[in-house]
């Protein structure tokens, strides 16, 4: 399918279906939790660096993930401030306006229309995830990026699998089980030095 173009009647309604489902989630569901297994492969590593850890999520404005190893890094973010820690230092990011860039871009209300227009996606349906490949093909995605692959939840739309291959030879997988939906959160733990 190829930039602008249609895609083919069943391609679209099992797409409408996953971008209608995705928005339900985001509405419904106001925090959760759970462990996140990032794997990287990069031209500069001998092997591939595997990091294993917890995430935690409050709405889109605050979420914590915690990597256990092999060298133990603490991310959190705080509505436009981001801290990583690492080696007992942490580090300070402004990142408010570029959050909100990308947020509107792939949570806005224009995000099926922003992904369309700068992706050839295509999406399938197994017994219980929807599969959506998305080549990009404009916007400074294209000049990043080869493939990004996403695996979501029949049943809650939530992410279990993101595959993104850099054209730079870095590609990152992640692994994501959703543990906990809506509990109620320790804010303490999405604190966050300011700049």
């Amino acid at each position: 399918m190829s930039a602008g173009a249609a895609p083919p009647q069943d391609q679209r309604a099992l797409l409408d279906r996953v971008w209608a489902g995705v928005q339900q989630a985001q509405e419904r569901n106001a925090s959760g939790c759970g462990t996140l297994t990032e794997k990287r492969v990069s031209p500069l590593l001998v092997r591939p660096l595997v990091m294993s850890g917890r995430f935690c999520a409050a709405g889109l404005d605050r979420f914590r993930v915690e990597y256990e190893g092999p060298q133990p890094v603490r991310i959190t973010y705080n509505r436009g401030v981001l801290n990583v820690t690492s080696s007992g230092r942490t580090e300070v990011l402004d990142v408010g306006k570029a959050v909100s860039r990308t947020q509107r871009y792939f949570a806005g209300a224009r995000a099926s229309q922003n992904l369309e227009r700068d992706f050839s996606i295509q999406v399938a349906e197994t017994a219980d995830r929807y599969a959506l490949q998305l080549l990009p093909v404009s916007g400074r995605i294209a000049g990043r990026v080869k493939r990004v692959a996403v695996e979501l939840g029949k049943a809650d739309f939530l992410p279990r699998r993101i595959e993104i291959q850099g054209k730079s030879g870095v590609d990152s997988t992640f692994e994501i089980q959703v543990r906990d939906l809506d509990r109620p959160l320790d804010e303490s733990q999405f604190e966050v030095y300011r700049p």
